[in-house]
């Protein structure tokens, strides 16, 4: 069989992914609920959703929002004018969104199949970002015990954008390491190169870090649909990613794509197996807390 005619074949046997991805998309948008509820859906059972490890939007406006909302009402509609808080804590939303924004940031760099492992100074960076997250995370929950009678000393008061930061760079880190395994598990050609090769190819993530909190500090709500959407987005990003090595590494396919139409069946088994996970996670998280906020 020539080459041409194996992959037409592949192809087809590939289509039904299309499908399942497509219902599962229009059952996301047109389920009557909520746009909002659905956000908080997602990150249900992963994030405690605490209003104290949030940032809130919608409670202050620019110069000139109050005339855009009184002459445009629509705006009002899909920005909210009054303190609305995000559906995901400050730490993990820099987590997931930077997981997500750093996935899309190597399409731009030419590296969307990138499977090598960076070199020992990329990969120590990486570390590094993590364990800064780590380190904040470990003194915030010092600093929450020590406000529940535990004498213990933490080392700073914490604070949310150093919350936003730490998980930033983690996510960014999370993909550095992620992608690589994905891309090499999943396509056919995968390149021989690593995600990112400098360090100065950092930088514009590090920068998009930086306007991403500049638009949390604003508290303006125009912001707050697109800012709440990087997170849930991330989240399922994550899971999908982990669960298409899982499925092709457990069912002996890997690299069995070579176009983006061949890759619709392992990740819409990916994203049944992640919405799954996420179910039983909220599931748990339900029926030990209800609805309320943990911790």
């Amino acid at each position: 069989m020539s080459e041409g005619a194996a992959t037409q074949r592949t192809a087809k046997h590939f289509s039904w992914g299309g499908m399942v991805l497509g219902i599962a998309l229009a059952v996301f948008l047109f389920a009557p609920v909520p746009l909002l509820d659905k956000f908080y859906a997602v990150g249900f059972g992963i994030c405690p959703q605490r209003a104290g490890h949030s940032y809130f939007l919608g409670e202050t406006q620019l110069p000139g929002e109050a005339s855009l909302r009184a002459t445009i009402p629509l705006v009002n509609v899909v920005a909210p004018a009054q303190a609305t808080k995000m559906p995901v804590e400050a730490r993990m939303y820099g987590m997931f969104a930077g997981f997500l924004v750093t996935w899309l940031y190597s399409f731009l760099l030419g590296r969307g199949k990138a499977a090598v492992m960076p070199r020992p100074l990329i990969l120590f960076t990486y570390v590094l970002f993590i364990a800064v997250m780590g380190v904040d995370g470990v003194n915030a929950t010092i600093f929450d015990l020590h406000n529940a009678g535990v004498p213990i000393p933490y080392a700073y008061e914490p604070r949310l954008d150093l919350r936003f930061v730490t998980g930033w760079l983690c996510g960014i880190a999370m993909a550095g390491i992620i992608l690589p395994v994905l891309n090499y598990c999943l396509w056919r050609d995968a390149q021989n190169r690593a995600l990112f090769e400098r360090g100065r190819e950092l930088i514009p993530l590090l920068l998009l870090g930086i306007l991403l909190l500049l638009l949390f500090v604003s508290g303006s709500g125009l912001f707050f649909y697109p800012l709440a959407l990087l997170a849930p987005a991330g989240i399922v990003a994550i899971f999908v990613s982990l669960n298409v090595v899982l499925v092709l590494t457990l069912g002996r396919r890997e690299r069995v794509a070579s176009a983006w139409r061949e890759t619709l069946n392992p990740i819409a088994l990916a994203l049944l197996l992640s919405l799954i996970e996420l179910g039983m996670l909220s599931l748990v998280r339900y029926a030990a807390f209800g609805f309320g906020e943990v911790g």
